[in-house]
């Protein structure tokens, strides 16, 4: 409606003062635009139409008709300032900027008593990269008429940052602040020229007044602070804070400065202001979060143990029912090596939200890690209804059920898992290594070997298939040349490690090479005293004719536990048994 108006407003200029005279007695005609004499005796009721037939047009948002009704309109026309300033709007939209510029060029000179017509030209000026252009009828039209919106100073002032000439674009602003006052944009846009231009303390005055104009606005003296940090000022910063702080109690700048204090090394000048934007609603819980978790991360530390606690418990306080926070307190307890209140608040975490992957990671991890089997197969459950395509909650499942014995649905876990793991040879060697030890425990020997060699040709370093495999080969004396190369290089590349010396010298043993055996089986024992190696280090000893101290170390054995059934007998009859 507001077109239409102008249309018609500007439209009335063009009539006589006979025509005016004349319509004075019926005042409802003055949308009639065209004068009754025409020199080219246009028929005046026929452009009439055309004109409203565009208005109609462009109401209804078809711009192709309307743009042919006010064409038809200008062929008879061509001086009618409206019916040009129609024309340019609409080459404006369709993006025929120089068809646009000539109308709205034409509508300019017609007729200089409306600041829309000005207002246009820039614009399509703006558009074809004629910045000076632009500026020069903006600059005109604030000079030629009074009632300008200001916000086309705001264009104005653009257009000479654009156009390389920053002097005069804070000229502009100056003139916004005259007109209308202190405004976050002006302001912002004036620190930016300053900075450029090096001018730093121009820039700060020009930030300390727009936060002396909005002292309820903490943001604005924080950047006043982030632009004396950027110059390597920080002592100011904090200096300016401080004074701020004294008047205007402001959440905003109470973090800004935690967080310079923070990096001032100097943590307990921090704590009051982490702790007083930490109780506000005004600092969003993703700000809160950002400066809590870097503490979190340097736990444990005396200076920051308490003080963490503290900032968690007015975290929960605002956030009570946030599984973020819920979460991050737990990660503060588990730094804290607090590992069940870690887990507490994890599972609270989980009741608000179970869209976090590493939430249910780690409570799989801490329920498994105290050997909660039951929790385990559990929790994967209620995991998996969020992320039924993530392997490693079937291999959490898979290893609690085996390690209460269920094999059978071990195996169904681990299956399902290794079916859904791909591009990663190593997460699928030990899915295949897990179900290898679960076939075996299930009496399915034949499985069991394939999916050994499977986990070991999927990770040559899977050393735990390496060592179960060869280990279980060498109990049932099957390819023994296999076992020894494979255990071979296992103990080559983990030297030090007792289980995989002991299962290297057991399959040397089983191949009667005892003198070999007994070096690594000597080195196992020297490093775990577990009943196993001691047992079997006993027995290649008394393979080699040392008695007395075979007896010896199968005694050990026996204290240590975990021996095989036939110590008793080895020890009392002094004799190897297999």
């Amino acid at each position: 409606m507001k077109y239409i108006y102008l249309f018609f407003i500007v439209g009335i200029k063009l009539l006589t003062a006979q025509d005016l005279l004349a319509q004075q007695p019926q005042p409802v005609q003055q949308e009639e635009i065209l004068p009754d004499a025409d020199p080219l005796k246009v028929d005046r009721i026929q452009v009439e139409f055309l004109i409203a037939e565009g208005m109609h047009f462009l109401a209804i948002e078809n711009n192709a008709k309307a743009l042919e009704n006010f064409m038809k309109a200008y062929e008879v026309m061509p001086k009618n300032a409206a019916v040009n300033y129609k024309i340019a709007e609409l080459y404006l939209k369709g993006e025929e900027l120089d068809k646009a510029l000539l109308h709205a060029t034409k509508a300019y000179k017609s007729d200089n008593s409306q600041y829309y017509y000005a207002a246009l030209l820039a614009e399509i000026q703006t558009g074809m990269g004629d910045l000076a252009g632009a500026s020069s009828t903006y600059e005109n039209m604030y000079k030629q008429y009074e009632d300008v919106p200001d916000d086309y100073l705001i264009e104005l002032a653009a257009l000479y940052i654009y156009d390389g000439k920053p002097a005069k674009a804070l000229e502009v602003y100056d003139r916004i602040e005259k007109r209308i006052g202190i405004l976050e944009e002006v302001s912002t846009q004036k620190q930016k020229i300053l900075l450029k231009q090096n001018k730093l303390e121009e820039a700060v005055q020009e930030g300390k007044k727009l936060a002396d104009a909005f002292p309820h606005v903490g943001q604005y003296a924080v950047s006043v602070a982030q632009v004396l940090v950027s110059n390597g000022k920080n002592a100011e910063a904090i200096s300016y804070l401080n004074n701020y702080l004294n008047s205007n109690n402001q959440a905003e700048a109470h973090l800004e400065l935690a967080q310079l204090y923070m990096q001032a090394n100097t943590p307990d000048k921090a704590k009051s202001h982490f702790v007083k934007a930490f109780q506000s609603e005004e600092i969003s819980l993703s700000n809160k979060l950002n400066n809590f978790v870097p503490l979190v991360r340097r736990l444990p530390n005396e200076q920051l143990n308490d003080f963490t606690k503290e900032l968690s418990q007015h975290l929960q306080k605002v956030h009570p029912s946030e599984a973020n926070v819920l979460a991050a307190i737990g990660d503060m307890h588990f730094a804290l090596s607090e590992k069940d209140s870690a887990l507490i608040y994890y599972r609270k975490a989980i009741e608000f939200s179970g869209s976090n992957f590493q939430l249910w990671q780690n409570i799989l991890s801490l329920e498994m890690e105290s050997a909660n089997y039951k929790n385990v197969v559990k929790y994967a459950d209620e995991a998996l209804t969020f992320f039924p395509n993530q392997p490693l909650i079937y291999l959490y499942s898979g290893s609690a059920h085996f390690s209460l014995n269920q094999y059978n649905e071990a195996i169904l876990m681990w299956e399902q898992g290794k079916a859904i793991v791909y591009g990663n040879d190593r997460l699928k060697s030990t899915f295949a290594g897990q179900l290898a030890d679960a076939y075996y425990a299930n009496k399915q020997l034949d499985k069991s070997f394939s999916a050994y060699e499977e986990a070991i040709e999927a990770n040559p370093s899977n050393y735990y298939a390496i060592n179960n495999y060869t280990y279980y080969l060498s109990q049932r004396k099957e390819k023994l040349d296999i076992a020894r190369k494979l255990s071979s290089r296992m103990v080559k590349d983990n030297p030090e490690n007792a289980t995989f010396l002991d299962t290297h010298g057991w399959v040397l043993f089983q191949m009667g090479n005892y003198q070999e055996a007994s070096k690594y089986l000597e080195k196992a024992a020297s490093i775990q005293k577990s009943g196993t190696i001691l047992e079997h280090y006993g027995d290649v000893l008394y393979q080699l004719g040392n008695i007395e101290q075979a007896i010896e170390q199968w005694e050990q054995a026996k204290k240590a536990g975990g021996a095989s059934k036939l110590i008793d007998q080895k020890i009392a009859e002094k004799k190897y048994y297999e």
